[in-house]
């Protein structure tokens, strides 16, 4: 049998192909939609035996995901190693703050408690506490307490445990004026144990004073007119228990203020007052005196500090005090003058005219008007004065000029003026008794009153007041004289000076200086040709000098005191010198020296001086044993 009908045997249909018996449907049937693929099929078997790892796979599979479990451990471990580093520490979870007084008394001790803080996760190492404060605040009774400077101290406090807290106490003294702000300023320095850098943390409290350590009062006029001469008085007491050292009173004088004197005199530049150690309840007072100028309705203060001086030059303020003074402008003027002129310094031996004018600067009139001058000044001769139609008071050397002496003070109309005179003779001898006679000043005050004159409620009546003083010129005479017969210098030669012949001589110089210091002194002169400089002076302690080229001579003084000549010798240097005459000269008195010429500069006045003395000759009418005919040359 062939294999087709083999075949169609086995698939031999009988009946109709619709009345065939339907099997059991399954997903593998082919007839369905989206038949799944046999577990028998070969292509199946292959397809899941290719998806499935070998060991070798698996064991590089498994390898990998342990390196990266421990690159993934390892990286959040670097991660939060640097999340803790950051968020670990914060600088302003440390803190510092003062706990005490805003108000203090002076001279009492207070007490502050410095809290500190550290509210972080780390420990901060060697911590230290730094105060800083003026120099009116001293620490007592600190066990642990360094100073450092005079306005800082350290505590040291050591490591501070994290989420931890702390306190110091600090005690000290305020010397400060009353109501002074001054302050505490704390900061504390610290090195975070996760960290290299050291950090600080600041606070600063604020105090007030109460009281102050000392009394300071000044006392001066409120009112003044322009030129007036005022007064003010410092009083000051040291109020602790205590004893307070290196006090200094410092002064700004106001602006015009012309200083005169001061009672005590100041230690330093006119403007300090060196008080040293003031015992508890001990004090002083100092007074100033002076003029002050300015325009109509100007202020001028003067403020007074006293504290304890530092090494720096700088003062720890204890008190201070400011006093106002208004310039106000009088109804009646009165001026001053010499001669009409504008005038600062006088010398020995002048004659002083004065013009005292008044004026109405005011819009009503003025009666019975009285002008008065008190004269001050040792120096005026006070039994030669001169005064036109008025009265002087030798017992208060006062000058009055009243109505009756001077018709027009009756009655001054508005912008009316006048004038009265008089005049004083400066003294040709000064009189020095000591040191301290020196720097003379001759001064005048001019005063005009009238009953019409309205006087403020609460202030002082304002009247024409004019102060004019005439500083003296230091009296500086320089001499010039010659010897043979001399003490200190040996001379020969024959007397007659004869031709050919060199005889020697000394001359001297002398200066006297009466009344006021001088500085920068010096004396220049000259030889003429054919006088020989020996070089033999005397004494080896005055400075000076012989140029050859020139011929000049120096004589540095430096400073020379007042009083030379009169309280104290006079200065004096010898110099010797050769003269050898000439046939042409016979009978002729020879020159010894050019003239000599003294500059220095005034220290009272603040102005140059220059004094000349002549040429000298061979004619020593001073040396008895040469005299005018010894001094002309022989044959």
């Amino acid at each position: 049998m062939s294999l087709d009908d083999l075949n169609k045997d086995l698939y031999r249909f009988e009946g109709e192909p619709n009345s065939l018996p339907e099997h059991e449907k399954s997903q593998f049937d082919p007839t369905l939609g989206n038949v799944a693929a046999s577990p028998f099929d070969e292509k199946v078997q292959w397809e899941k035996a290719k998806r499935e790892l070998n060991p070798f796979q698996k064991r590089v599979l498994k390898i990998t995901g342990v390196v990266l479990l421990v690159v993934i451990l390892v990286a959040g471990g670097f991660i939060y190693a640097a999340w803790w580093q950051k968020n670990a520490f914060h600088q302003d979870r440390v803190t510092i703050s003062f706990e005490g007084p805003s108000s203090a008394d002076s001279t009492q001790t207070v007490k502050y408690i410095v809290h500190y803080k550290n509210d972080n996760q780390v420990t901060l190492k060697n911590s230290e506490i730094q105060l800083t404060y003026a120099e009116n605040f001293q620490p007592i009774d600190n066990v642990n307490l360094k100073f450092v400077s005079p306005t800082s101290s350290r505590i040291f406090v050591g490591d501070i445990k994290p989420k931890s807290e702390g306190s110091v106490e600090v005690k000290g003294i305020f010397y400060a004026p009353k109501d002074a702000p001054v302050y505490l300023h704390g900061a504390i320095n610290f090195t975070p144990s996760n960290g290299k850098v050291q950090l600080s943390m600041e606070t600063q409290i604020s105090v007030n004073i109460a009281t102050a350590p000392v009394l300071l009062d000044v006392s001066g006029p409120a009112q003044a007119t322009d030129g007036d001469k005022i007064s003010y008085v410092i009083d000051y007491k040291n109020l602790d228990v205590r004893r307070l050292s290196n006090l200094q009173i410092r002064i700004e004088l106001p602006e015009g203020f012309q200083l005169i004197d001061a009672q005590p005199t100041a230690s330093q530049n006119g403007t300090a007052w060196t008080i040293g150690d003031l015992d508890s309840n001990q004090g002083g007072k100092i007074k100033i005196n002076g003029t002050i100028s300015g325009g109509d309705g100007q202020t001028k203060k003067l403020v007074v500090s006293l504290g304890q001086s530092q090494d720096n030059g700088q003062l720890a303020l204890y008190n201070k005090r400011e006093v106002n003074l208004k310039i106000v402008a009088p109804i009646l003027t009165v001026t001053q003058s010499l001669d009409g002129a504008s005038k600062e310094t006088i010398s020995a031996g002048d004659v002083l005219k004065y013009i005292v004018k008044y004026h109405n600067t005011g819009t009503i009139g003025l009666r019975n008007a009285i002008v008065t001058v008190e004269l001050q000044g040792k120096i005026l001769d006070f039994s030669k004065i001169t005064v036109e139609k008025g009265s002087f008071d030798g017992t208060k050397n006062i000058i009055t000029w009243k109505a009756s002496d001077i018709p027009a003070l009756a009655n001054i109309n508005p912008n009316d003026s006048g004038e009265v005179l008089f005049s004083i003779p400066v003294k040709a001898i000064i009189p020095i008794a000591n040191e301290n006679d020196k720097n003379f000043v001759a001064t005048t005050v001019a005063k005009i009153d009238s009953p019409d004159i309205p006087t403020p409620v609460d202030s002082n009546k304002i009247i024409g007041s004019n102060t004019l003083e005439l500083k003296l010129t230091s009296k500086v005479l320089l001499s010039t004289l010659g010897y043979f017969t001399d003490a200190q210098l040996k001379n020969s030669g024959p007397i007659p000076i004869q031709v050919g012949k060199e005889t020697l001589l000394a001359i001297h110089w002398s200066l006297v200086n009466i009344s006021n210091d001088l500085v920068g002194g010096k004396v220049v002169s000259s030889l003429p040709t054919g006088v020989r400089w020996t070089g033999m002076t005397y004494p080896s302690n005055e400075k000076i000098s012989y140029n050859s080229q020139t011929n000049q001579l120096n004589w540095d003084l430096g400073n020379v005191k007042a009083g030379l000549g009169a309280s104290v010798p006079a200065r004096e240097v010898e110099f010797q010198v050769g003269i050898t005459p000439q046939v042409n000269q016979v009978g002729q008195a020879v020159k010894l020296l050019n003239k000599s010429v003294f500059t220095a500069n005034d220290t009272f006045i603040g102005k140059a001086v220059t004094v000349e003395s002549g040429e000298k000759d061979t004619q020593l009418s001073e040396d008895k044993t040469v005299g005018y005919a010894g001094g002309k040359v022989a044959p």
